[in-house]
């Protein structure tokens, strides 16, 4: 195994530095009344993480550029972060954090259209901040050499991929944003599967569905790809999977259908799956991670592994499995239309 030469961390501190970037993403598309301050802001309510955090500490797969190429040359691993480092994003200043989100964060969640429209808020919200200064970082590096020049195509490549999906997604994200100045939330849909467990597990994120959980294709990725939100969270200290998208999206919502129709005892597993597959912001409680079997750590370890490849496009039977991980229990589906 090589180290990571001085060259290549020089590049990884620079490249970090541009997803690192400050901005109050709530004034993008025409909000105002910013404090000027921005914050790291969790995706996932720090009193969420609390409910399976041990001694303050969660479970998880760092996301940073530095532990990530250190673990393409060892394995990648999980890890304890503590919860006040995890799932922070400098997205928003302290007003608008505290603000747009205290339906979230000072209320039970009962999932009402407000609440769901939140949601689905920060989890894009999540996704245009990484897309865009993906984008913008693979744009930068990318300047520094001459078009002739192939060690500049891989971050042309990157550039590409990133711009795609940041075009959709920032698309997505005004809509919802309209919704909630407006203090109208008729445009968000949403499926809830609810279980009967001990939460383990909390995951938040935005993704393109290419296939749907039985390896239908739904869409292309294209500027008018379509967005769906996940979210792993706790109602009444119990797990809740959640499901949203915007009224008129398809293929989000074939997708949420088709999670939703398969046999109860699969649904934990398929959640958990895709949580490691698509969404940034997964963590879990260290003593259910150690109580799976080492096949589905490495399983689920390389589902993260391959989602970090930039020019990574899942196939037809990415969410297939020949034996359940875990079955949390599914006691109801319901579905806001």
């Amino acid at each position: 195994m090589k180290p990571i030469t001085p060259m290549q961390w020089s590049f990884l501190k620079r490249y970090q530095g541009a997803l690192d970037s400050k901005e109050c993403l709530s004034k993008r598309f025409g909000g105002d009344g910013c404090d000027g301050r921005i914050v790291h802001a969790h995706m996932i309510p720090r009193s969420q993480l609390a409910q399976i955090a041990v001694q303050g500490h969660v479970h998880a797969v760092p996301t940073r550029l530095s532990p990530i190429a250190q673990m393409k040359r060892s394995g990648f691993q999980a890890e304890d972060i503590g919860i006040g480092n995890f799932s922070t994003l400098q997205c928003f200043c302290a007003r608008h954090d505290k603000n747009l989100f205290a339906p979230l964060e000072d209320a039970a969640l009962t999932f009402t259209r407000e609440q769901l429209t939140l949601l689905h808020y920060r989890a894009m919200a999540a996704e245009v901040y990484i897309r865009g200064n993906a984008e913008d970082a693979a744009a930068n590096e990318a300047r520094k050499y001459l078009s002739s020049d192939p060690r500049r195509e891989p971050f042309y490549q990157a550039f590409q991929i990133h711009s795609l999906a940041a075009i959709a997604a920032e698309e997505n994200f005004k809509r919802t944003e309209n919704m909630i100045n407006l203090s109208g939330y008729d445009e968000i849909r949403a499926a809830i599967i609810r279980f009967d467990a001990t939460p383990v597990l909390l995951s938040v994120g935005a993704f393109r569905p290419l296939y749907n959980v039985v390896g239908t294709k739904l869409q292309n990725f294209s500027e008018e790809a379509a967005y769906i939100g996940m979210h792993i969270l706790t109602a009444d200290k119990m797990p809740v999977a959640i499901f949203t998208w915007l009224k008129g999206e398809r293929p989000s919502k074939r997708f949420a259908k088709s999670f939703c129709l398969q046999p109860y005892k699969e649904l934990t597993t398929l959640a958990v799956q895709i949580a490691f597959e698509y969404a940034e912001h997964t963590c879990m409680r260290r003593d259910w991670w150690m109580s799976i079997s080492k096949r589905w750590r490495a399983l689920l370890l390389n589902r993260v592994e391959t989602a970090n490849r930039a020019a990574w496009v899942p196939d037809e039977d990415f969410l297939s499995f020949e034996s359940l991980l875990d079955d949390w229990k599914c006691r109801s589906i319901d579905f806001v239309n």
